[in-house]
């Protein structure tokens, strides 16, 4: 398994090597090939700069670190199936909260209000739907005139 040392994960991540450094003390985002040990390089895998990005992110948009980590607690104590949500889910934020999508691509659960299930609406569809039905509604409606007017 390829490593990555921390100056290319600070480069492709886009974080401090301050924040990369304490995120692994606490155990929040640890190097999954290599920890440091006696002045050890860190060897960090895809996975994990797909992790701190995903983090990165989340922090980027209003997400703090502590509901970030509730986010995650949440996810892997309610989906166990998930060992790694920042790797394996979509997320989305509203800069308050945190959304995951599910399994059912209707629902999104909103992991900090303990569940709470979202609704997707598609847009996309609900346009073409009723753009159908106009149409089918014109045409009914102007045979509708044609044959009343005969």
């Amino acid at each position: 398994m390829e490593g990555y040392k921390a100056g290319l994960v600070l480069k492709v991540v886009g974080i401090s090597y301050a924040r990369l450094d304490y995120w692994a003390r606490i155990g929040f985002i640890k190097p999954s090939i290599k920890e440091a040990k006696g002045g050890s390089n860190r060897l960090y895998s895809f996975t994990d700069l797909v992790r701190l990005k995903t983090a990165k992110n989340l922090l980027d948009n209003g997400i703090s670190l502590q509901k970030i980590r509730k986010a995650i607690n949440y996810l892997k104590k309610h989906e166990p199936e998930i060992k790694e949500p920042l790797s394996e889910l979509k997320f989305l934020t509203n800069g308050k909260s945190i959304f995951t999508l599910t399994k059912d691509s209707e629902k999104v659960i909103d992991v900090l209000n303990r569940s709470q299930f979202v609704w997707s609406i598609a847009i996309g569809k609900i346009s073409q739907s009723t753009k159908s039905k106009v149409k089918k509604t014109e045409r009914v409606t102007e045979k509708e005139r044609k044959d009343g007017g005969s």
